[in-house]
């Protein structure tokens, strides 16, 4: 994939024009300054404000001029920023958990500098150790009208920005991702040098201890520029001694060619220093053809690209800046959650419906299916009780024309007991009695009927219910109506 990254002061733009390779590294393919012209104040206006109004327009021009040459119809762009263009800010935070450093972060930006916005965009880097109760963190913070601006200018000529780092930040993190140096300064003091801008890093092992920037006055001859860098040096290390747990600062990171910096080399010598200057074209994993007159000024641009590779990034990102974890959004969880129960709940429905439908249909079936059989069943019914009750018949084995010469020779005669109507019927599963004989008729007096139960009794064969008479409405010889219940016992 190939980037574009960029810095630039009021006068030049640098660029490195690089891919990055899948298996680490980069290849840069284009690294040069282009000069920006500037464009005069107008009368009765704001020197400054005109500046920085035609900054942005005067840096597309050129970056479009860049591209044309190159041939570049778009590409990822990546931003530097110096320390003028952002606001830094050292805070010391209670002891918290990692989600919980940007909300308070953001409340003590809020209290300590009145033009910030909520919405404006915060980035941190957490100085020294990070496991420490009392976290120091280095604010970055730009307004977010400036990075809308930014965004919008590149985008216009086919770059779209993926990331704003600062510069100090960026020039450090080459040496952190490259395994070769890492090992080589602990701790120590890198030392970047643009123009009249020179940052200084305090670091230790791959953690960044504090950041100081300062602007050289204009016009100084060399000898000038390096008094005020091994001064500005020396007056970090004596304070970064406190920030170092154990050791003291005696190394020192320069970034450029060596005989650019052999006078400065030798005053920070002279003051017991072990200063190592590092041609940021030459470390591992940057592979190039050509290497520009002033390699340590690419150094940041170069960081920004290997930190496009790394897990963990070792700066800050003003366009994607780090903030708390939102809480967790249900209702768009609860939201498929009900319509994968309402997809379900429809397709139940569905395959109920059929089931009840197929039931519908077999119940239909089986209702013509009775009705046949129900018809059938009534043409037949007369003639299968006839045999049910022959079979009953056959299975009692009792002869009822002997039963009844038997009854008659006990029944009284005709002048005190008159039968009416007889009937006899089988007992089917009893074990004691095998038929039940039914009489009704009339009596002349009630004793008639005692004196026949107690004739059936006596013979052994017959068990009788007592005979309950009733008045014979009709008077007459025969003046109660009876009706009396005789059971044959089995034989």
């Amino acid at each position: 994939m190939r980037f574009l990254a960029i810095d630039w002061s009021n006068t030049e733009c640098r660029y490195l024009l690089a891919s990055l390779q899948r298996g680490g590294g980069l290849t840069v393919q284009k690294a040069g300054v282009a000069l920006i012209e500037e464009v005069p104040a107008k009368k009765d206006h704001n020197p400054e404000k005109t500046s920085k109004s035609n900054e942005l327009p005067n840096l597309v021009a050129v970056l479009r001029n860049i591209l044309k040459e190159e041939r570049i119809g778009s590409c990822s762009l990546l931003l530097c920023l110096d320390r003028s263009k952002v606001e830094l800010l050292y805070q010391t935070l209670p002891p918290c958990t990692e989600p919980e450093i940007p909300v308070l972060l953001k409340n003590q930006v809020l209290r300590e500098l009145p033009h910030f916005s909520e919405h404006d965009p915060l980035d941190y880097l957490v100085l020294g150790n990070i496991s420490e109760e009392n976290r120091k963190v280095l604010a970055t913070t730009i307004p977010l009208s400036y990075r809308q601006s930014l965004v919008r200018a590149f985008r216009s000529i086919g770059c779209s920005p993926q990331y704003i780092g600062l510069k100090s930040l960026a020039a450090a993190a080459l040496l952190f991702h490259s395994a070769s140096i890492t090992e080589k300064f602990e701790p120590c003091l890198i030392v970047h040098v643009v123009e009249t801008e020179v940052d200084l890093v305090l670091a230790e092992g791959s953690q960044i201890l504090s950041v100081r920037s300062f602007r050289l006055p204009d016009q100084l001859r060399f000898s000038e520029i390096v008094d005020r860098i091994a001064a500005e040096v020396g007056r970090t290390v004596m304070i970064g001694d406190e920030s170092v747990t154990g050791q003291t600062v005696k190394q020192i990171i320069l970034f450029g060619n060596e005989e650019d910096w052999k006078p400065l080399v030798q005053v920070l010598t002279d003051q017991a220093l072990d200063v190592s200057v590092i041609n940021p074209f030459q470390i591992s994993g940057v592979h190039t053809a050509v290497v520009p007159d002033q390699p340590g000024c690419f150094a940041p641009l170069l960081g920004l690209l290997l930190e496009q590779q790394a897990v963990t990034k070792s700066g800050v990102d003003l366009l994607h800046p780090k903030d708390a974890p939102k809480p967790p959004n249900y209702i768009r969880s609860v939201f498929l959650a009900v319509i994968f129960l309402g997809l379900c709940g429809l397709g139940l429905y569905y395959w109920n419906r059929e089931i009840v439908r197929g039931m519908e249909a077999e119940l239909v079936r089986v209702k013509a299916e009775h009705q046949k059989v129900s018809v059938q069943l009534q043409q037949v019914q007369p003639g299968f009780n006839v045999l049910r009750q022959a079979r009953n018949w056959d299975i009692q084995n009792v002869l009822w024309l002997d039963e009844l010469k038997e009854l008659s020779l006990v029944l009284p005669g005709g002048q005190d007991l008159v039968v009416t109507q007889i009937s006899f019927s089988t007992l089917e599963n009893n074990a004691r009695f095998s038929g039940l004989i039914q009489m009704s008729g009339m009596v002349r007096e009630p004793s008639v009927l005692l004196k026949l139960q107690t004739d059936l009794h006596r013979q052994g064969l017959y068990m009788v219910q007592f005979p309950s008479p009733s008045v014979n409405p009709a008077g007459g010889g025969y003046p109660w109506l009876f009706r009396i219940s005789i059971y044959r016992v089995r034989r």
